[in-house]
């Protein structure tokens, strides 16, 4: 596969807390875990271990666990030159809290990672975009948005406009999260002019719905035309998607029928699948399978990331 993706977001280190530590009568505890965790780096490692050319572009900091993470994505085979580095930065943490039952609730320490800086330096962003210029697609999420400054976002999507009307395509993955955001007011003026600049949307329907107040699918593809995204892919979660490309019928694509473990990354998998699959030059419908696929077998185990030997067989699609 020669075509190139660059992939813009926030990977954070991930902890967890035993379950029996909620109990007043014994000492809280965290557990020896330490991972990493975040949308689009997850999206970014999929892809890469289904044959794509990754590169994926954050800020982290000078520290040796961000020289591990950096570590751990290479060994995936995701490039990651384009990451920067930021002297005597850390990156940002996140808590995952279980109770007995196994619902999980999230504490977050990312007010000052270093990816929220990633383009307030305007000679620093202006290297990064010159350099983003040879990729044949830039992916972000909704997240990647939302953590960065109201400057970096609109230099952003000056780049963005530029990339475009140089050929490159731009992917974008709604993937909302209000607590991230200021207003509603501001998430979907930043949304529309993101999905304006946009070639290929992922977004979830449940997303669309509590943002936009979409009525049915028919609403969401109805807005996302009218702002010129020609290719999209609604998710459905268990009913799978809606593939709408331009000049096209709208096509249901089923999801494998599995019964979850647990459905964390299940909608960054779908992603890279897809986009993997895309980029190798399969059709839209052949993609959406692709990615349901992958999707499927990730929820059958706990966490983001399974290991390589859980990865469905022949899921290479390069």
């Amino acid at each position: 596969m020669d075509k190139r993706i660059a992939i813009i977001g926030e990977c954070m280190l991930e902890m967890n807390l035993d379950s029996d530590c909620r109990s007043h009568h014994s000492e809280r505890r965290l557990n020896a875990g330490l991972s990493f965790g975040g949308d689009t780096l997850n999206t970014a490692l999929y892809m890469s271990r289904l044959g794509a050319s990754v590169d994926y572009v954050t800020a982290l900091g000078d520290d040796h666990l961000s020289d591990w993470m950096i570590r751990q994505w290479q060994a995936e085979g995701v490039c990651c030159d384009l990451v920067k580095r930021e002297v005597g930065a850390t990156p940002g943490l996140y808590l995952i809290e279980t109770d007995g039952s196994g619902e999980r609730t999230f504490h977050y320490w990312r007010d000052r990672a270093p990816a929220k800086r990633l383009l307030d330096n305007p000679q620093a962003a202006r290297q990064l975009f010159d350099q983003l210029k040879q990729f044949d697609a830039v992916y972000l999420s909704g997240i990647s948005l939302a953590i960065l400054s109201p400057y970096g976002r609109e230099c952003l999507f000056d780049f963005l406009a530029e990339f475009r009307h140089g050929g490159g395509r731009v992917i974008f993955d709604g993937n909302y999260r209000s607590r991230l955001w200021g207003s509603e007011t501001l998430t979907r003026k930043a949304y529309e002019q993101i999905l304006r600049l946009t070639d290929i949307a992922l977004p979830t329907f449940e997303d669309e719905q509590a943002l936009f107040g979409d009525a049915d699918t028919e609403a969401t593809v109805a807005r996302l035309q009218a702002w010129g995204v020609g290719e999209i892919v609604l998710k459905l979660g268990g009913d799978g998607c809606l593939v709408v490309e331009r000049n096209r019928d709208p096509q249901r694509v089923a999801a494998n029928k599995v019964v979850p473990l647990d459905t964390t990354a299940a909608g960054d998998s779908f992603n890279a699948g897809y986009l993997a699959s895309r980029l190798a030059g399969s059709g839209a419908e052949a993609a959406a399978r692709t990615g349901h696929r992958l999707a499927g077998t990730v929820i059958q185990y706990r966490g983001a990331i399974i290991a390589q030997g859980a990865m469905p067989e022949n899921a290479e699609v390069a």
